[in-house]
């Protein structure tokens, strides 16, 4: 599965057997259109003394080129002549041809093939110069084998011989709208593990004899599997139902992978993101509920009549000191005004990647016009550092992050026409996507 292109389904990895035959066809095609290398005449004297290595298409003057057995028709496909009476009396692409103008004989052609064929054979430059005939590789411009290219005919040959599944289409339409998303690779991989049953969740783990417990410990209703996490699961319902996801009505014959695969190809580019990164948010959540024990709880978030309601919040990675900052801007109605992610490296701590993220919540805000603002987070710290109107002497100040909020404070009132700063102890914000970046300050 992983040696598959992306829209098949797969990671798009090289598979090493392909890859070895496509280097070895390299030696081949040395030995072709060298014959008198030192490996050739080796390899002729050991293996191949009274014959060719192999048949391939030749094209000069057409004198060693047979007319019902060599590929000699241009295009990538059916290169043969075929499904034609075999007239033994003409045997070489040579006796098609005028020899005096060294133009095709229309005539005799038209009268041993079709009409199709005749367009094809007719099509086929001839050589002013006479050259001998010579090799060539059909799936290449230059006519000239690489092993890219040969790893690519194999590949797709492997591939289009594999076992036809009926929602094939639709499950390519998935995965090219998937990788397409602008949006973490992490969040995409989850996506594509989740569709693809790669997930440890509770019912795998049992299959396995390594969990007891099979309930979904977010809804605590049914057995955890890969159709409950993608479809089924009523917390997540719920929690398209508040993003305001639309779900197109199907048949009910249809399998949850298949309502999953329609409805995320037919949304359009931000109902894709809030939809992959809500079910690696739910998945996060659920790993903090089962191994922290930290508990999961949905609140509604819209704001009073009037004004802009912002949700920042930042998860910390502190190996590779890199954070992930998310902003959501829902308004009275609860409808989404925006969203946006952002990668930020060099974070000293949590603390610090909360700060950035509340930065971030501050100048989306600024450069989507909002004026009238609740901003919301669950950093308590934070919070409290933009209220205080005092010098700050909390640890924040030691990372060079206390002048921000100094100034942050400063000019909010010249900024925005009012705004408003929340703390949220059960805030359980999915890092929504609309725009991603990177920032280093």
């Amino acid at each position: 599965m992983l040696c598959k292109p992306k829209y098949n389904g797969g990671l798009g990895f090289k598979n090493l057997s392909l890859f070895s035959k496509a280097l070895l066809a390299k030696q081949v095609w040395r030995i072709l259109v060298q014959p008198q290398c030192l490996l050739a005449r080796v390899k002729k004297a050991r293996s191949f003394l009274f014959t060719d290595i192999l048949a391939a298409k030749r094209v000069g003057k057409r004198d060693r080129v047979n007319i019902w057995n060599d590929p000699w028709l241009l295009g990538r496909e059916n290169n043969r002549v075929s499904g034609h009476e075999i007239r033994s009396s003409w045997t070489t692409v040579n006796q098609l041809m005028e020899a005096e103008t060294n133009t095709w004989n229309r005539e005799l052609i038209s009268s041993l093939v079709d009409e199709i064929t005749a367009a094809r054979i007719l099509a086929i430059p001839i050589s002013s110069s006479r050259t001998e005939d010579t090799l060539v590789w059909k799936y290449e411009g230059s006519r000239v084998y690489i092993v890219k290219s040969g790893y690519r005919v194999l590949a797709t040959y492997f591939i289009q011989t594999n076992t036809y599944s009926p929602n094939e289409d639709v499950y390519k339409e998935f995965y090219k709208a998937l990788w397409s998303l602008n949006i973490l690779e992490k969040i995409k991989i989850h996506n594509w593990r989740l569709f693809n049953n790669l997930l440890p969740h509770f019912g795998n783990l049992a299959r396995s004899m390594l969990s007891v417990d099979s309930a979904c410990p977010l809804c605590k209703v049914e057995l955890e599997d890969s159709n409950h996490l993608l479809w089924f699961c009523d917390t997540l319902q719920c929690v398209w139902s508040h993003l305001q996801v639309k779900i197109p009505v199907f048949e009910d014959s249809l399998c949850s992978k298949m309502h999953f695969a329609r409805t995320f190809s037919t949304a359009d580019e931000q109902q894709r993101r809030i939809i992959a990164i809500s079910l690696w948010s739910l998945w996060y959540r659920r790993n903090k509920l089962i191994h922290e024990g930290v508990n999961f709880t949905l609140q509604e978030w819209p704001p009073e009549e009037g004004l802009i309601k912002l949700n920042f919040d930042a998860s910390f990675q502190r190996d590779d000191r890199i954070a992930t900052a998310a902003v959501i801007a829902r308004d009275s109605t609860g409808e989404i005004r925006g969203a946006e992610t952002y990668l930020i490296v060099n974070v000293a701590d949590a603390f610090m990647a909360e700060a950035r993220a509340c930065k971030r919540a501050l100048i989306f805000a600024l450069s989507m016009g909002f004026q009238h603002l609740v901003v919301e987070g669950d950093s308590l710290s934070v919070i409290k550092s933009i209220k205080k109107k005092g010098q700050d002497k909390s640890v924040i100040k030691v990372f060079c992050l206390a002048l921000f909020l100094e100034k942050v404070r400063l000019n909010l009132q010249a900024m925005f026409k009012g705004v408003v700063q929340g703390f949220s102890p059960t805030l359980q914000m999915a890092s929504i996507s609309d725009v991603r970046g990177r920032c280093n300050g």
